[in-house]
């Protein structure tokens, strides 16, 4: 249909309102005649035709909307292309076709090249998105917006095209992917395996995950090529272990395959860090300095991340500010939605209130994978089963499958020799070796070192703001003298620590969490707890310092204005 057919049938059909009030070339009012439009809506203006007698149409969609006494109205802003002129008032606004949506959003591509992502809120349209235009991808919500399902998607899509993944799994979810999805996967006698099984490799700890298929103390006996090949889904099931030693285990085998992919030896593929504010917080460590150089350089040597994290704010910023494409789902927390606008190309502080508002398995796709317009998605749903912690797909694999997979294990590592074996064993039993209180707590000693020079921060403001008492001096803004922002890193340093040793109570407050955290840890357990309540009254002091100095720079201020009166 040419584009003067599509405005003749749209005059009939597809006007739901006229434009009001001021108009500019990128924002427009509304007064809407049909009730039924929805917030995700995509609309179109048409202008007058040109010399070739070709019609110019603009897209819109709605920044805002509301209702008064004289109906329904909405402030639009222009997608894509923009007028040379403010548009004229009274314009007829007409909704956009589907041609005219998917063309402007670029989401209909061929699905050998693209990755089916969901369908378009509001309609009926597939979001295909192409495959090259993913690099690192940034995915985030709160626990239970479907971050962690949202994953599993893309899971399925990388390997569909046969691209390689590596997945760090902390709490053993990610073996579903070996499953079929459906009603009755769970039925007694039931097997259903999904149509990766042979393409999924898992190591884990054989003696807590059963599921597994080699016993990971074998991954430092394997070379990069082992875990990273084309078709090849390498998971890391580190269920059952200690953060601390899930954290020597991510550096050193992040270490290795990025040194693989600088120097060519293996194919492009993509990292999967899920809870990544855990391993690449804002302390320094080795696992979040190599995740920082597969952020920062890897792209270009094709390795790819997907980070997922509840807690943006807790991501240290390098990491988080090297994300090319966002898939955003519902946040609550404040500092987390602010700084996700801050972050992610082509958000602003009008979509503050889409965030909060997000459903279940309902997203906000922006950057590089997109056209410059935040696409407003529901994730489609998956082929493969969506597990939980502890996932066992031994319970769904055939008797088949399950000596297939003990075949394929047997030869991967029939393929090394005695030593290599033993050498990666040796790696793996220091990084497990267990750890005493004391080593523990050398985690948080840099807390205590930042409280103490914060409280000295605080101790020259005061004496400056004493001196301008003193002497009446130049004015002092409140924003010159509280312009450092060490009291939100302290916070948020503070908030990854406690995540942490909470991620270690649990642990040993569950009988059943099938963990085994080593002799010793009772003890470590009450020593990180008297350390906590220590810490937080530190912070609770260092506040009061803060608030101490607000209440003198206040003082102070206006001491100068009598004065200057």
């Amino acid at each position: 249909m040419s584009d003067e057919e599509n405005y003749d049938k749209q005059l009939k059909t597809d006007k739901v309102g006229n434009l009001i009030g001021k108009t500019t070339t990128h924002t427009v009012q509304v007064q809407f005649s049909d009730p039924t439009i929805e917030r995700n809506a995509y609309f179109v203006i048409y202008g007058e035709k040109d010399e070739e007698g070709k019609r110019a149409n603009y897209m819109l969609n709605i920044k805002s909307m509301w209702s008064e006494a004289k109906g329904m109205l909405a402030d639009l802003q222009v997608c894509g292309e923009r007028p040379k002129r403010p548009f004229d008032i009274g314009s007829e606004v007409f909704r956009a076709s589907e041609l005219q949506i998917t063309t402007l959003l670029g989401i209909s591509n061929p699905p050998e090249e693209s990755v089916s992502i969901g369908k378009l809120i509001g309609y009926d349209f597939d979001v295909n998105l192409l495959v090259k235009n993913f690099g690192r991808i940034f995915i985030t919500g709160k626990s239970g917006s479907g971050k962690s399902y949202t994953m599993g998607v893309l899971c399925e899509e990388f390997m569909k095209k046969g691209i390689p993944l590596v997945i760090l799994d902390r709490h053993g979810e990610y073996g579903s992917l070996k499953v079929k999805a459906g009603e009755d996967e769970r039925a007694e006698g039931v097997k259903e395996e999904s149509e990766f099984v042979s393409s999924i490799i898992e190591y884990s700890d054989l003696s807590v995950n059963k599921g597994g298929d080699i016993d990971v103390e074998y991954l430092f006996s394997l070379d990069a090529t082992d875990i990273v090949a084309p078709n090849l889904c390498s998971i890391v099931n580190m269920r059952g272990m200690d953060l601390n030693v899930q954290e020597m285990i991510a550096g050193k085998l992040l270490k290795k395959l990025y040194q693989a992919s600088t120097g060519r030896r293996i194919a492009p593929f993509y990292l999967l860090l899920d809870e990544a504010h855990l391993f690449a917080g804002k302390k320094q460590s080795e696992v979040c300095d190599v995740v920082k150089l597969f952020s920062q350089e890897g792209r270009k040597f094709g390795a790819n991340l997907i980070i997922g994290t509840q807690r943006p704010q807790l991501l240290d910023t390098t990491i988080r500010a090297q994300a090319g494409s966002w898939v955003v789902h519902n946040l609550t927390d404040i500092r987390d939605i602010d700084v996700t606008i801050s972050s992610a190309e082509d958000l602003t502080r009008s979509n503050k209130t889409d965030i909060q508002g997000l459903d279940k398995g309902e997203s906000i796709l922006c950057g590089e994978a997109i056209k410059g317009i935040p696409l407003f998605v529901k994730i489609r749903k998956r082929t493969t089963a969506h597990g939980g912690i502890g996932f066992n797909p031994l319970d769904y694999l055939s008797e088949h499958t399950v000596e297939e997979l003990q075949k394929r294990k047997q030869k991967i590592l029939g393929e090394k020799s005695a030593n290599e074996l033993e050498t990666g064993k040796t790696i793996f039993e220091e990084i497990t070796a267990p750890k005493t209180s004391a080593e523990y707590l050398d985690q948080i000693v840099f807390l205590k070192i930042r409280i103490k020079e914060l409280e000295d921060e605080i101790g020259m403001l005061k004496e400056r703001i004493m001196d301008i008492e003193e002497s009446g001096g130049a004015p002092l803004s409140i924003e010159n003298i509280t312009g450092d922002d060490a009291i939100e890193d302290l916070q948020t340093e503070l908030k990854v620590w406690q995540e942490k040793y909470n991620y270690l109570k649990e642990n040993m407050d569950n009988p059943d969490s099938a963990i085994s955290t080593g002799e010793g840890n009772s003890e470590l357990i009450l020593g990180l707890q008297n350390r906590a309540i220590e810490l937080d009254a530190q912070v609770k002091k260092y506040k009061s310092h803060y608030t101490d100095a607000l209440l003198l720079a206040e003082k102070a201020i206006n001491e100068l204005k009598k004065r200057k009166g």
